[in-house]
């Protein structure tokens, strides 16, 4: 079988309809010179497949853009038949690919869009093209940064009349090449560690069941999702199900009335590596293993001991206490929003601001605040020390047997990697060490969708529901969310004073921001590579804080010591890092240099023209320079657009 890198380079002019492949470059992976094969077309690429007369497997950095051009070719084009059985007017069936004949495609396509594989059959051979994105998650830029690769990504203009067939400049050809040379030897170094697998997660945890052997991964982990519960009593089907309303992801909180005003003389302190420091047995946490026992009403005694961590399901209305900050989440519920850190689960009148226990539904049904919670032991003791439970109900739960260091030897070995090495090998350690948590709470929802071909011959997509997925052991996954949950939390409780004091203002998963000096913040222990540690990452003069994973910091200090260059470090959820590049420019004031960039881009040089203030970055701010992508006949193109900065109500 073929192993290959792949890249397509595609259409881009202002007013297409149609798009199509112009430079497609593949280099063998096992080939020890920089030998990359450029072909003018998709069909071109197809007959050099063709004439290796072998399986290939095609790696793409990005799937689900150069994954829509080889769709749309094969259904449209050469009218390959999708593999799928259509099992009733709306269910569809997927076929493995080892079952599709020749002519035949399948594909996995998530119900969020996520693009994993394709395979086809063509002239008896199996072609599968995988995003090596979901193996090294990050740019091919910086990639070859990180990994220290011979090769660097290069820039070219993307614009202009191109079509499939069309002369390919020198300096297009260098650029072309480089993409796939980066990745070439990127993949390789990942290979000839043995991380072969779909996914980085994947990797991790066949990584991690290879540690801990065979059998004491199946004694540790057994499939909780094969131990039936009845419903009318637990509320759930199995108990994978009861334990996953659990999970929740990071803790991201804006002070209350902390949005939109200009602090200063700051601190950011960030976890060294948190997901796998709260693993550690140096965190003295306890993980759970093994089979639940379940039990009603209150959590028994032997649930309580050291070694044994446990999960309860409660009814209550809460209010927080004063002085304590938030952090109850509740998803799946239109009365809540699914981000917002809860101070009462009383219902609030969006339109007025104020809060009832109780509200009358459309049909005419009083519906009561009181809410039904299923949280870890971790997040249930927090819980009693942040808010007042009122009306409360213990219904029911289940507890484990416990320990620490589970963990242990697989992190300590990434954790060497990582502390004494540099280039790729560092930046595999920090994959290894990151990635293996999320892997645990796999959810057996496993939707995807399905292409059709649409009027005006572009794909389009219809989601499939479906959970057939083998979970992992979402009893630890949870855990371990919950366990970093509470170290970010205690430690921005520590440091909490309101919106008005000089305190604790922001925190994002693994990180708290303060407008304090660095020693006045208290309650962590600062080392720059310790477990369990906070680093001290950057000091600021000012800095503006607008919601979740949106504020600026003018950075002065990295680690303590005064940088030579001040810099404004932008963080704004579903900005591109060319709309954070114009408003840098803004920020700081555009220079000649700046001006002659983008002489030939009028909206984004009057952006860049106006001199701006922290205080212009709020609701409304709009830049040129997003680009969205649009299914058209041919493949997929990006579209310029803006990046707006809009209200969310709560």
């Amino acid at each position: 079988m073929g192993i290959f890198v792949a890249d397509f380079e595609t259409t881009v002019y202002d007013g297409q309809e149609s798009t199509e492949v112009w430079a497609s470059a593949l280099a063998d992976i096992e080939d020890e010179n920089d030998t990359v094969y450029v072909f003018h077309s998709i069909q071109e690429t197809l007959e050099y497949i063709k004439f290796l007369e072998q399986d290939i497997v095609l790696y793409y950095h990005n799937l689900k853009f150069d994954g829509n051009f080889w769709l749309w070719y094969l259904i449209h084009e050469l009218h390959f038949k999708q593999g799928y059985e259509l099992l009733d007017d709306t269910t569809y069936f997927m076929k493995k690919p080892r079952d599709i004949g020749n002519n035949e495609v399948v594909y996995t396509i998530s119900d969020m869009g996520q693009w994993y594989t394709i395979t086809f059959k063509y002239h008896g051979h199996k072609i599968t093209l995988k995003d090596s994105l979901k193996l090294l998650p990050f740019s091919v830029k910086k990639i070859g940064k990180d990994f220290k690769t011979k090769h660097q990504k290069l820039e070219m203009e993307y614009k202009g009349k191109r079509y499939a067939g069309c002369e390919i400049t020198n300096e297009e050809l260098q650029y072309i090449k480089n993409d796939v040379l980066v990745m070439k030897e990127a993949l390789n170094i990942m290979f000839a560690e043995g991380h072969t697998k779909l996914t980085i997660g994947s990797c991790c945890l066949a990584e991690y069941k290879r540690i801990l052997g065979k059998y004491d991964w199946e004694k540790d982990f057994p499939r909780l999702d094969l131990i039936p519960l009845d419903p009318a009593k637990y509320g759930a089907t199995n108990a994978d199900e009861y334990i996953r309303k659990s999970y929740k992801g990071g803790w991201c909180y804006l002070v209350e009335g902390a949005n939109d005003r200009i602090y200063t003389k700051g601190t950011t302190a960030d976890v060294n590596s948190l997901y796998p420091s709260m693993m550690h047995s140096e965190s003295g946490n306890v993980y759970p293993h093994g089979k639940p026992c379940f039990f009603k009403g209150e959590p028994p005694e032997k649930a309580l001991l050291p070694n044994r961590y446990y999960f309860i399901r409660i009814r209550t209305r809460f209010y927080l206490k004063r002085g304590k900050l938030p952090f109850i989440q509740i998803k799946g519920n239109p009365r809540y929003k699914s981000t917002e850190m809860l101070s009462t689960s009383d219902f609030k009148d969006r339109k007025t601001g104020k809060y009832y226990r109780t509200f009358t539904d459309k049909n005419g049904d009083i519906q009561d605040s009181i809410v039904e919670l299923t949280l870890t032991c971790t997040d249930w003791i927090l819980m009693q020390e942040h808010y007042d439970l009122v009306d409360l109900e213990i219904l029911d739960g289940c507890w484990f047997f416990a320990r620490a260091g589970m963990f242990d030897e697989y992190i300590d070995i990434y954790k060497q990697i990582k502390m004494t090495s540099k280039g790729a090998q560092r930046q595999i350690a920090k994959l290894f060490l990151n990635n293996l948590y999320g892997k645990l709470a796999t959810s057996p929802i496993s939707s995807f969708k399905v292409a059709y071909m649409k009027d005006d011959e572009s794909l389009g997509y219809t989601i499939q529901c479906e959970e057939n997925k083998d979970p992992v052991y979402i009893a630890a996954g949870s855990a371990i969310t919950s366990y970093s949950r509470n170290f970010t939390i205690r430690a921005a409780q520590a440091n909490y004073h309101g919106a008005d004091k000089r305190g604790f203002k922001y925190a994002d998963t693994d990180s708290i921001h303060c407008d304090l000096a660095p020693d006045e913040i208290k309650g962590i222990k600062v080392d720059d590579n310790d477990f369990c540690c906070w680093k001290l990452e950057s000091c600021w003069d000012r800095a503006i804080f607008v919601r979740q994973k949106t504020y600026i910091e003018h950075i002065t200090h990295e680690d303590r010591k005064p940088i030579d260059s001040p810099y404004y470090n932008i963080k704004a959820a579903g900005m591109p890092d060319t709309c954070k590049q114009l408003l840098n420019i803004s920020l700081n004031g555009a220079t000649e240099e700046d001006k002659e960039k983008y002489k030939d881009e009028p909206e984004k040089l009057e952006f860049i023209k106006q001199k701006r203030t922290m205080q212009d970055f709020k609701v409304g701010l709009t830049i040129a320079g997003k680009l969205l992508p649009r299914c058209i006949k041919g493949g997929v193109i990006l579209e310029e657009s803006y990046f707006t900065l809009r209200e969310v109500n709560l």
